[in-house]
């Protein structure tokens, strides 16, 4: 214990001889602490009185800050417990939409019955805010698709089959199967995350042109303006699984899929709290995710 709480707590005891006993101190200790600081000061901090030792008149400032100092030292010890000892932790999470519905409950879950005391911060996005923020440094892991963040250390979890989403009675409803030129000219709703990533690079790559008259910022909006008959969609299976809308879900003939995964820090060392969890998502991956 440093002389700062030493004082401290003789404001709180205002008995030399109590902070001793509590602290398992000698009084002779506790006073030398006293006396210590007084130096640097170059003034009194106590008068002894019949009550006990007393402040000097004005030195309340100087004790607020020496509890302010204290308060911070504290709280420096505790963040580096935090980057180096898995007796408490604190992640911060990126994840999208579907991987926070479907997989990520279940990881943390048994996670934290393996580590209690690691506490974490969720943040929910699409692919362009979530990359945004873990290069600001806002986030410890982001759960993504491997397209979305490529300059980044990156664990596969498992694939995700991208779908065809069609509202009922729509032409391409009727097929068992679709084929990616089925979808050109098509009436097409775009989702959160635009053409900027996977979607985009196939219709790229095979010269697709669907008529782009919506875009919204949220998948569960998209998939109602399907229902409601504003056109058609490609999602990502995981995202379509019990989502409680109205519409045909057809696989592609040609089978194109992403593989989701998360994405970690890579500018400064990983906390351990955040590599032990990168160590149990494979761990999960391999338990849970079909090869």
């Amino acid at each position: 214990m440093n002389k700062y709480e030493i004082i401290l707590d003789v404001c709180e005891t205002r008995s030399i001889s109590k902070t001793a006993a509590k602290l398992n101190y000698t009084q002779s200790a506790i006073s030398q602490s006293i006396k210590s600081f007084e130096k640097e000061l170059g003034m009194p901090l106590f008068k002894r009185s019949k009550s006990g030792m007393e402040l000097m008149a004005n030195t309340e400032e100087i004790v607020e800050s020496l509890r302010i100092i204290c308060q911070e030292k504290n709280r420096i010890a505790q963040i580096a417990a935090n980057l180096t000892s898995l007796d408490s932790g604190y992640v911060r999470i990126g994840t999208i939409q579907s991987i926070s519905y479907h997989w990520l409950p279940d990881i943390l879950k048994h996670f934290s019955l393996e580590y209690p005391n690691i506490r974490f911060e969720l943040n929910v996005d699409g692919f362009n805010p979530l990359k945004n923020l873990m290069k600001a440094g806002k986030l410890d892991c982001v759960f993504t698709s491997r397209y979305s963040l490529p300059e980044y250390p990156f664990i596969p979890i498992g694939k995700d089959e991208l779908m065809l989403v069609t509202p009922k009675g729509h032409p391409l409803s009727e097929k068992l199967a679709v084929s990616l030129s089925d979808v050109n000219g098509e009436n097409y709703v775009l989702s959160s995350d635009g053409l900027d990533y996977e979607t985009g690079k196939i219709f790229e790559l095979n010269n697709i042109k669907p008529k782009i008259r919506y875009q919204l910022n949220e998948d569960f909006a998209t998939l109602k303006m399907v229902e409601q008959g504003f056109g058609i969609t490609i999602l990502p299976k995981l995202l379509l699984y019990n989502a409680p809308f109205d519409v045909c879900i057809r696989s592609f003939t040609e089978h194109y899929s992403r593989v989701l995964g998360v994405a970690y820090t890579k500018d400064t060392p990983p906390t351990l709290a955040t590599l032990k969890l990168m160590d149990y998502v494979q761990k999960w991956s391999a338990q849970n995710m079909t090869p």
